[in-house]
Order: structure tokens, then C-alpha cells, then sequence
């Protein structure tokens, strides 16, 4: 596509698993960080346990996506090894980062997966912990900045994009939590009598997370209306160009309008836990995550290089 003087190419490199990798990456990222907050505040070891395992399995998974994705994924380990790493590139830093942090939320899950003594349960979680919610924190900065390195693509290059993948990884994070930890603490002796509780703690922060989410996507959107030529046609494309179909719906309604009204309109009502509490809570978190991923893959697709001919 030419205007102007300028040749707009579409990428098409990134697809699904990228925009899967970036997406748990993300939630992987801020899961953990959830779970050390109630293991420094109150100890609770169901909380850390819910969350290392979110955030371990998470981030095995999008490293999973990652491999797959490359064209020789045999290579995979020289993003670690070569001599050659660039070490200004956000790649490089990145994948250093996502395989420490790999390591240090598997480490962090183990004494609440595998009994331990209990001067080891109190003391090592909260050094590991510390450790690998900086680690978790910078994983889902990093997300953002990888996008914005790759200059020839304005659309990525702003930094509301990072903000925008941590709020949207937060949310995701805590949605997981809304699904799962009211369960799982209804069946922990002597951590059943605090599910609600956490819930509604939990669930009143995803949703002013989702609030503050569609808030900076569309502020995001509205600066590259106002942007060169390739960030304007990447936010036509998604606004009302072939992309809009999976903002509007899938981003938009499914992924964040209904979840803010069971959450508004039930479920943050509720102050006792019940079957239909945590049922609604699983529907609200499914519809959550299908957004943020979308919400990425809409981005990726939209990605437009713009080649001045000038």
C-alpha cells in the first residue's frame, strides 16, 4: 500500500503464538507479585501456592509458544548462549529475564507444593519472593518494550504500550485468582473462613484494573489517530478497519464490558462465597483472558511498517 510518498507494509511475521506468548507472558508476570502480597501480609500459603503455580505454568507455556514459533526451534538455547547477543536489544534482556524468572517462581512454588520444615516455609519464600516478583514485574514491562524496540513500526513505538500490557497482565493475573483461589481456599483447613474476603478484594482490583485498561487502549488509539501515517492506518484497522470486529466484540464486550457487569452487578454483592459466586467469578475470568489476548493479537496485526520513499 503506497500514500504519499510512503509504502505501508503489514506485518506478518508476529501472529497468534507471539500475541500468545505476550499475553502469558504478561499475566505469568504479575501473578506471582499477587501471590507474594499475601504471603508478606498474612502468610497465607494457599494464596502462594495458587499463584507460583499460575505464574511457573504460565510462563512455560509462553516460552513454549515462543520455541515453537521460531523457524529452527533446535536453536532456541542460542538466545541464551551465542556470542553474538546484542545486549542493547530488548530481546536479549528479555530473554534473560523470562528464563530467570522461570527459574525463581518454580523455586518460590516449592515449599508450598512440597513439605518442608517450618523455618524453611517462613524465611525462604520471602527472600525468593522478593527476587522473583522483580523479576515477574519486569517480565511484564518487558512485553511492552519488545514491541516498541522494533522502530520501523510507529504504532508500537509509545510509551503507553507498556503501561497499557502491565494493567492488562494485571488484570489477567488476578482474574485467574478470581477463578480459582475461592475454590481452592473453601477446601484449605483454616483458610476457608477468608475466601470471600480475598475474592472481594481480588475482584474490586480486576476491575478497576479492566476500567483503567479499555481507558488507556483507547487513549492509546485516539494518540495514533493523531500520529504519522502507518500509526493512523493501524488504528483505523482496528477501530473500523478489518481488525475491528475482534476489538469491538471480543476486546471490547466480551473481554471487559460483560466482566464489569457480573462483577458490578453480582458478584462484588455477594459477601459470602456460594457455588454461584464462583461460578460466575470462572465465566467473568474466561471472558477476561479471551480479551487480553485478543487485545494483543489485535495490536500485533495491526503492526504497519512505513518505508518513506522521500
Amino acid at each position: 500500500m503506497m500514500e504519499n510518498g510512503i509504502i505501508l507494509v503489514w506485518q506478518h511475521w508476529w501472529g497468534s503464538l507471539i500475541a500468545g506468548y505476550l499475553f502469558l507472558g504478561g499475566l505469568a508476570g504479575l501473578a506471582l507479585p499477587i501471590a507474594y502480597y499475601y504471603w508478606i501480609k498474612e502468610r497465607n500459603k494457599v494464596m502462594s501456592a495458587v499463584g507460583s503455580l499460575i505464574a511457573f505454568i504460565g510462563i512455560i507455556l509462553g516460552l513454549f509458544l515462543l520455541v515453537i514459533d521460531l523457524k529452527r526451534p533446535e536453536k532456541a538455547y542460542l538466545a541464551l548462549a551465542s556470542p553474538a547477543l546484542n545486549w542493547k536489544s530488548w530481546m536479549t534482556i528479555g530473554t534473560y529475564i523470562i528464563s530467570l524468572y522461570t527459574i525463581f517462581s518454580g523455586l518460590y512454588a516449592l515449599p508450598f507444593i512440597v513439605k518442608v520444615p517450618s523455618p524453611r516455609v517462613t524465611k525462604y519464600p520471602t527472600v525468593i519472593g522478593a527476587i522473583a516478583t522483580f523479576l515477574g514485574v519486569a517480565t511484564a514491562v518487558y512485553t511492552g518494550f519488545l514491541l516498541g524496540a522494533i522502530k520501523s513500526i510507529t504504532f508500537w513505538n509509545t510509551p503507553i504500550l507498556p503501561v497499557l500490557f502491565v494493567v492488562s497482565g494485571l488484570s489477567a493475573g488476578l482474574c485467574i485468582y478470581c477463578a480459582v483461589s475461592p475454590a481452592v481456599l473453601r477446601l484449605s483447613k483454616g483458610f476457608e473462613k477468608h475466601a470471600a474476603r480475598i475474592r472481594l478484594q481480588l475482584q474490586r482490583l480486576d476491575a478497576y484494573s479492566l476500567m483503567t485498561e479499555l481507558f488507556l487502549l483507547f487513549v492509546y488509539l485516539d494518540t495514533a489517530m493523531w500520529g504519522d501515517t502507518g500509526m493512523k492506518e493501524a488504528a483505523k484497522s482496528i477501530l473500523y478497519g478489518n481488525l475491528a470486529p475482534y476489538f469491538w466484540i471480543l476486546v471490547v464486550v466480551v473481554g471487559t464490558i460483560i466482566p464489569l457487569i457480573l462483577l458490578f452487578g453480582y458478584t462484588l454483592r455477594i459477601k459470602e462465597e456460594s457455588k454461584t459466586a464462583i461460578a460466575i467469578s470462572v465465566i467473568a475470568a474466561i471472558l477476561i483472558l479471551i480479551g487480553s489476548f485478543t487485545l494483543r493479537y489485535v495490536i500485533l496485526k495491526a503492526g504497519v511498517i512505513q518505508i518513506s520513499l522521500i
